[in-house]
């Protein structure tokens, strides 16, 4: 456990920066939102990259990145000018943003590899569209409720330290050990079991779910947040890299820190959509 220390630092100076964020308005989740979105994005495409044999100037990589915060921008952009906010126009505007990088691609002949329009166009799939799902249904029924991303934290956090302390200290069968050897069906086992305990308590202090719900939610989160550790690692394996950047250390980068987050996060809408009062 060398990194233990670096690893505790970084996630609750990290932790603070998140909660204050979330807290304090709609505008700073929102900002804090797009900061998560562009960082990782700009991680995951240098991953696509690494090691490739073709031309990716960085300023492409940006440019790239941009594409999975446009439908975040137009969220703010909205919400600060009173405009209405529909999936369509936000896709009919993050789809323009690629065709016009593409164009400019094409015939710059600035990269020739079929594998980097996939990456670009992914992160609007695995970043862009969560990022803005989750501060939509934060806010759609008038007001800004910060209890509906601040429980959802809470409940990847809990499962995140319980697997990985119970994983380390008790670990023996892997879950997946062609993608992730270190990951294990006991931490696995811990990560859940906290979770609904954590469910549990925050069924008594925020009763916007029944205890029932809150069950069910935080096992969802568990699950999914699991299988979204597991995604990344498999994009890791699958790129040859180690983390998807260096700016958190202990954690990796960005996208190593939110990845369950971000892939827990459409799930958790749906059900907070149906379900909470």
């Amino acid at each position: 456990m060398s990194d233990l220390p670096a690893r505790i630092i970084t996630a609750i100076i990290m932790g603070a920066c998140v909660i204050g964020g979330i807290f304090y308005s709609e505008y700073t989740f929102i900002l804090l939102m797009i900061i998560i979105a562009l960082i990782s994005s700009h991680e995951y495409l240098k991953m696509a990259t690494y090691g490739a044999e073709i031309s990716f100037p960085e300023r492409m990589n940006k440019a790239g990145a941009m594409i999975a915060i446009i439908p975040l921008i137009y969220y703010l952009t909205g919400k600060l000018n009173d405009m209405p906010f529909t999936f369509p126009l936000i896709l009919l505007g993050a789809l323009l943003v690629m065709i016009f990088l593409y164009t400019y691609m094409l015939f710059k002949n600035e990269m020739g590899d079929w594998r980097i329009y996939q990456a670009v166009s992914f992160v609007l799939i695995y970043i862009g569209i969560p990022a803005v799902l989750l501060t939509w249904v934060s806010s759609y029924k008038g007001s800004y409720d910060w209890l509906m991303p601040m429980t959802l934290l809470i409940l990847i956090w809990a499962n995140d330290m319980m697997a990985y302390f119970v994983g380390r200290l008790f670990g023996k069968r892997a879950l997946y050990k062609e993608i992730s050897p270190k990951k294990t069906i006991e931490g696995f086992a811990g990560g859940l079991i906290l979770t609904i305990v954590v469910s549990l308590i925050l069924s008594i202090y925020v009763q916007h779910l029944t205890p029932i719900q809150w069950i069910i939610y935080g096992s969802m989160v568990s699950i999914s947040s699991t299988i979204g550790d597991l995604f990344e690692s498999m994009i890791k394996r699958r790129y040859g890299v180690k983390d998807s950047g260096t700016l958190l250390p202990g954690h990796g980068g960005f996208l190593d820190r939110f990845d369950a987050f971000l892939f827990t996060i459409p799930i958790a809408t749906l059900f907070l959509y149906l379900y909470w009062n």
